[in-house]
C-alpha cells in the first residue's frame, strides 16, 4: 500500500504540473497492451508512434494504461506520450486487466478522450462506470465529460451478453467488415431497438521490417536452419485458439507425402511457439506422436530467448525469410497479424478461409486456401464458437503450393494490392479523423 501511495502521489504532481501550463493541453488515456510483444502490443506502437507528431503539433498529452506490462515503472515513452503500470492502481489483484485501477486514473485526471483497445468481454463491463465517472465530472467537478474511443477485434461470433452497453460509446471500430457485421448482429439481439455504427479501421503491415531479404543461406545457417530442407514456418502462440496440433497433423501427412512422391526431399516445420504453454499443448509429446523428431523435423525457438521476449522485429523478419512457405491452422482471427507479415516477406500461405482471414486473403484468392472446416468448441477457449480446419487439406493446400515452387510465382506483386491498402500511415490517418471529430 505504501508503494501505491508513492505512486499516486507522483502521478498527481504529474497532474499538478499540467494544470499550470500556460496553454492547457488536450489529454487523451489509452488503454491497450503497450512496450510488450503481443499483437496488440504490435498495433498500439505503429499507431501511436505514427500519431506522435499530430498530439504535438496540436497540443495533445497522451498517457496509456499499459496491458501485459508486469512490473515494470511508469515511464516517458516520448515527447507527448507517458506510459502507466495500472497494476499499480488496481485493488483487485485478480483482474490481470486491472479495470479498477484505469478507471481510478481516470478518475484523477482530466482527460477528453478515453481510447481503449481490447475484446469487448473486457472492455463492455466497464462501460457503465465510464458513464458513472462522467456524471461525477459534470455534476460535482465541473467538468466537461470525455469522449470514448473503443477499437477492438471480432475473431468469431461474439457472446452477445456483453454487447448491451455498447451504445455508452462514442465510437467504435473493429477491424474489417467481417467484425462489424458480428458488431451489429450481436448488439440487435441484446437492443432489438436501437442502432449502432460502427467503423472499420484496418491494422496495417509493417513494410519497414517485413520485407524480403536475399541472404536465406546465411539467415539459415544464423539461426540453425538446414539448408537442403524445405522449410514451413508457423508463428503463432501455442493456445487453443491457434491449433497448433492442427499444423503438427498436416505437416505429418505432408512428410508422408514427400517420403512417397519425393523421396530424396527434406521437409522440416518451424514453430515459433514455447513447447509448454499453460492452456497449449505439449508439444514434446504431440511431437512424437505423430512420429516426428524434435530438431529433425520440428525446429522450436531458443527458449530462454523466446521466454523473455528476446526476438527483435528485425529478427522476426529474418525467421520469416527463412521459410520456403508459411502454414497457419489458426481456427479464427480478428485480423491476422502473422499472415499479413508473410505477405509482407512475399510467402505462398496456406490459410483457413474464415472470420477475418477472408478479407485480408482477398477470400482466398491471394493464398492456399482451407476451405474445409467444422465448428468447434474447445476447453480453456471461452466456450466460442470456432472453425476448425480438417488436416488434410491442409496438407493438400501445402502440396499445392510444394509442387509450386518451380513455377517461381512473385507473390510480393499477387500481394501488392493488400500491401498499398494496409498501409499504417493510411491508417493513422484515419484514427486522427476520429480524434480530431471527437475532441479538436
Amino acid at each position: 500500500m505504501y508503494a501505491i501511495t508513492l505512486v499516486n502521489k507522483g502521478l498527481k504532481q504529474h497532474y499538478n504540473k499540467k494544470k499550470m501550463t500556460t496553454i492547457k493541453a488536450t489529454r487523451i488515456l489509452c488503454y491497450m497492451d503497450f512496450m510488450c510483444p503481443t499483437g496488440f502490443g504490435t498495433v498500439a506502437h505503429n499507431v501511436l508512434d505514427r500519431l506522435t507528431p499530430f498530439f504535438k503539433a496540436n497540443n495533445i498529452e497522451v498517457d496509456v494504461c499499459a496491458l501485459n506490462y508486469a512490473d515494470n515503472p511508469h515511464q516517458k515513452y516520448n515527447e507527448q506520450i507517458m506510459v502507466i503500470n495500472p497494476k499499480l492502481f488496481a485493488r483487485n489483484k485478480d483482474d490481470f486487466y486491472w479495470r479498477d485501477g484505469v478507471l481510478k486514473i481516470l478518475q484523477m485526471g482530466e482527460y477528453d478522450l478515453f481510447w481503449a483497445m481490447n475484446d469487448i468481454p473486457v472492455i463492455s463491463p466497464m462501460g457503465r462506470h465510464l458513464q458513472y465517472l462522467n456524471q461525477d465530472k459534470m455534476i460535482f467537478k465541473k467538468q466537461k465529460p470525455f469522449k470514448t474511443l473503443l477499437y477492438t477485434p471480432i475473431d468469431s461470433q461474439p457472446y452477445q451478453r456483453y454487447f448491451k452497453d455498447l451504445e455508452l460509446f462514442d465510437t467504435i471500430a473493429t477491424y474489417t467488415e467481417y467484425g462489424k457485421k458480428e458488431i451489429i448482429d450481436a448488439y440487435k439481439v441484446v437492443s432489438p431497438h436501437k442502432k449502432i455504427s460502427v467503423e472499420v479501421i484496418n491494422h496495417g503491415i509493417d513494410k519497414v521490417h517485413f520485407k524480403p531479404l536475399r541472404n536465406k543461406k546465411e539467415l539459415r545457417t544464423k539461426y540453425n536452419f538446414p539448408q537442403d530442407a524445405f522449410i514451413w514456418g508457423n508463428i503463432n502462440k501455442n493456445q487453443p485458439r491457434k491449433d497448433i496440433g492442427g499444423t503438427l497433423i498436416a505437416f505429418k501427412h505432408f512428410k508422408n507425402w514427400l517420403k512417397e512422391n519425393h523421396p530424396t526431399e527434406k521437409a522440416v516445420l518451424y514453430l515459433h511457439c514455447y513447447h509448454s504453454d499453460t492452456t497449449g499443448i505439449n508439444l514434446f509429446v504431440a511431437i512424437e506422436r505423430c512420429g516426428l523428431m524434435l530438431g529433425e523435423d520440428i525446429i522450436l525457438p531458443l527458449e530462454d530467448k523466446y521466454v523473455n521476449n528476446k526476438y527483435t522485429t528485425d529478427e522476426m523478419n529474418e525467421l520469416y525469410n527463412c521459410f520456403d512457405g508459411f502454414v497457419n491452422t489458426t481456427m479464427a482471427e480478428g485480423w491476422g497479424l502473422s499472415v499479413t507479415e508473410a505477405m509482407g516477406v512475399g510467402l505462398p500461405i496456406v490459410v483457413g478461409l474464415h472470420t477475418s482471414l477472408n478479407e485480408i486473403t482477398d477470400f482466398g484468392k491471394l493464398v492456399y486456401g482451407v476451405d474445409n472446416f467444422i465448428e468447434h468448441i474447445q476447453i480453456s477457449d471461452a466456450e466460442n464458437l470456432r472453425c476448425k480446419l480438417n488436416p488434410a487439406q491442409v496438407c493438400e493446400k501445402m502440396v499445392n503450393a510444394f509442387e509450386d515452387r518451380d513455377k517461381k510465382i512473385n507473390y510480393i506483386n499477387r500481394y501488392a494490392t493488400k500491401l498499398q491498402e494496409y498501409d499504417w500511415d493510411r491508417i493513422a490517418t484515419q484514427f486522427k479523423k476520429q480524434i480530431k471529430k471527437l475532441i479538436l
